[in-house]
């Protein structure tokens, strides 16, 4: 490809040679060859431009490039944009065999759309209908009377249960699980009594499905369980992580970001464009709303108004956090004070007692 192909991609400035062929994108020290393109975007990687052998590199127009004898430098304005575009640009994508593998199992009356490719020991189960120029990689199992949109893209040991939608675009990533059944039971399981010796615990059977929206990433291992008997649904263009776990009846809105392992009890509604740090664990029934973000480590289990940031465990607006935190650091120093306060009284009442004075 050539640099000012990738200028153009980009929307930056190209000063240098143009017709420069690159291969791959590497560290400042990682460069060996010329048709290496170096990427210094932060203070590290540009500090490390002195050393590098590169002859072409990317930089940030808020860090300028020291001066040596670059070829070509593309100078972009906003780091992280220009990393989804390069990373894009030179991903081969999984690899992959054309057509459908002769190991597979394809049901008679599954209808597979234009330039599928189905990998090896993949099943496509009956009814299941998959969209135009998806890749099923292989041991994907696809259960019955499933749609998979467009171009969708399902790594090695993905299980789509029956009856569920999932959107074009897709990436599922290895070894999730979308379509489990919701981990229910009666009695409740968070029922303030306990149990006695005679109480049995009856399964509530998923009957619903799952329905997942176009250009949604869902990371490895995780899972997605069918609700009872409506739809757990994922909006458009969501990203979730990987060792995430979400329960029956959830509501996830569009563009949302769910960092990976986090819980999502059942029947939680989350609005757009919220973001889950790590290890947020979320109660069953909870609200949050449009742009909320919750910290890494959170346990929330009462609704989140929109556009409110929180922390902590339990989960609280994170200048609150912040505050009680501060106090929690003092009490050392308080009960130092307290102690000392309590050693004068007892002076007092002992000088008091004895008609003495103190001083």
């Amino acid at each position: 490809m050539l640099i000012k192909d990738i200028a153009k991609a980009l929307a930056a400035r190209l000063d240098g040679d143009g017709t420069m062929e690159i291969d791959r994108l590497v560290h400042p020290l990682g460069a060996e060859q010329p048709s290496d393109l170096a990427l210094a975007m932060n203070a590290d990687a540009v500090a490390a431009l002195e050393r590098s052998n590169a002859q072409a590199i990317v930089v940030s127009a808020k860090r300028p490039a020291p001066s040596g004898s670059f070829r070509a430098i593309i100078a972009i304005d906003d780091a992280r944009v220009a990393l989804a575009r390069l990373t894009a640009l030179f991903d081969p994508g999984p690899s992959r065999t054309d057509g459908i593998h002769a190991t597979a199992v394809i049901a008679p009356d599954a209808k597979l759309g234009a330039g599928v490719s189905v990998g090896a020991y993949t099943v496509v189960g009956p009814r299941s209908r998959i969209g135009d120029n998806a890749i099923l990689l292989s041991q994907v199992t696809i259960g019955s009377d499933v749609t998979i949109g467009a171009q969708s893209l399902f790594h090695p040991g993905v299980r789509i249960s029956d009856r569920c939608i999932v959107g074009d675009r897709a990436i599922v990533h290895a070894n999730a699980v979308i379509g489990s059944d919701g981990f229910s039971f009666a009695p409740g399981m968070v029922s303030a009594a306990p149990f006695t010796a005679d109480v049995e615990l009856m399964r509530v059977h998923s009957l619903g499905s799952v329905v997942i929206g176009d250009d949604v990433e869902i990371g490895a291992c995780t899972t997605i369980d069918r609700a009872t008997i409506e739809v757990t649904r994922i909006g458009r263009g969501t990203k979730i992580d990987n060792h995430v776990h979400i329960g029956h009846n959830v509501a996830i809105g569009e563009s949302c970001i769910i960092c990976g392992m986090v819980g999502i009890s059942g029947s939680v509604t989350l609005g757009d464009r919220v973001r889950l740090g790590g290890g947020v664990g979320i109660g069953d029934h909870v609200r949050i709303g449009d742009q909320a973000v919750v910290a890494a480590g959170s346990g929330v289990g009462t609704n989140v108004a929109p556009n409110t940031f929180v922390s902590g465990y339990p989960a609280m607006p994170h200048e609150r956090t912040v505050e009680q935190l501060k106090y929690l650091s003092r009490q050392k120093r308080l009960y130092r004070k307290v102690d000392d306060i309590h050693s004068r009284l007892e002076a007092i009442e002992r000088a008091m007692t004895s008609g003495g004075r103190t001083t």
